[in-house]
């Protein structure tokens, strides 16, 4: 698999630990699919093995992981637990 700058760096962005991931996870209102798809890529998951397992094409997963993308941000700014994503550190 390529690399993906979507996909990587909301991971290599936030250290996921798991009080920040069950945080933003309750924070943010996420659908079945984009927990899913957050559970996953924190455990490691690539793209392609979400889209395969997950039974999605690797363009929803990408689709997925840029409203995630949003929704961190947007929750962020109002949660003292979740750090700020480390924006331009990891490209």
């Amino acid at each position: 698999e390529t690399s993906n700058k979507v996909g990587d760096e909301m991971t290599n962005e936030v250290i996921w630990t798991k009080i920040v991931l069950e945080r933003f996870i309750e924070q943010a209102n996420l659908s079945d699919d984009e927990e899913i798809v957050m559970r996953t890529r924190a455990a490691g998951w690539s793209r392609t093995k979400q889209a395969m397992e997950l039974n999605l094409s690797v363009s929803t997963i990408d689709r997925i992981i840029s409203r995630l993308k949003r929704k961190y941000d947007e929750v962020q700014a109002y949660d003292p637990i979740l750090p700020p994503r480390q924006r331009g550190v990891y490209r």
